[in-house]
């Protein structure tokens, strides 16, 4: 089985506001498609929902939403990423 190299919680959550991102178009997310996703344990899974659920980046209401402030977080996210790749700099 191929390893996954460490990532910190700035990539897990840039890849798991991605998913949900994509997934919201579909009626209802599915946690066990969004876990296989972004390739962490579903106990995490939902630390890290819970978190971003604190931090007023998504709603859990019924369904798992992105808010304005969740959508913004991902765009900044995209705008440090494409930074980092101009300049040369690897993340993962």
């Amino acid at each position: 089985m191929k390893k996954i190299a460490r990532r910190d919680k700035l990539k897990i959550y840039g890849d798991l506001l991605t998913v949900l991102c994509a997934e919201s178009k579909e009626d209802k997310i599915v946690l066990t498609r969004v876990q296989v996703q972004i390739k962490v344990p579903f106990d995490r899974l939902k630390t890290y929902i819970r978190e971003l659920d604190e931090l007023g980046l998504i709603q859990d209401q019924t369904s798992l939403r992105l808010t304005e402030k969740g959508k913004q977080y991902l765009v900044e996210y995209e705008n440090v990423l494409d930074f980092m790749k101009r300049m040369g700099i690897a993340y993962r």
